[in-house]
């Protein structure tokens, strides 16, 4: 029986590391070109995400973002975006 737990311990640890993780970023929209965001965020990486609607350049927003399971954040995804404001005088 303690062989049975164990090895249920061991699968549950596994499935956990081996799924991609969801965090919250932030970004500021650059630039808008043909119905394509351009976002940047802290630490000045780019970020594009299709679907400009009624975005502006200087807009503040709230991203969740899939690490895709790996170190690098160059391969990481945009899931969701939503707009939390803007900045003045942002060109």
């Amino acid at each position: 029986m303690k062989k049975f737990f164990t090895i249920v311990i061991l699968f549950i640890l596994l499935t956990m590391s081996a799924s991609a993780e969801i965090y919250p970023q932030t970004f500021v929209v650059s630039d808008i070109k043909d119905d394509v965001l351009v976002l940047v965020d802290y630490n000045e990486n780019e970020w594009i995400w299709e679907g400009a609607e009624d975005y502006a350049i200087g807009d503040i927003v709230a991203a969740i973002m899939e690490d895709n399971d790996t170190i690098t954040i160059y391969d990481d995804a945009i899931i969701t975006l939503r707009y939390t404001g803007c900045l003045e005088g942002w060109e």
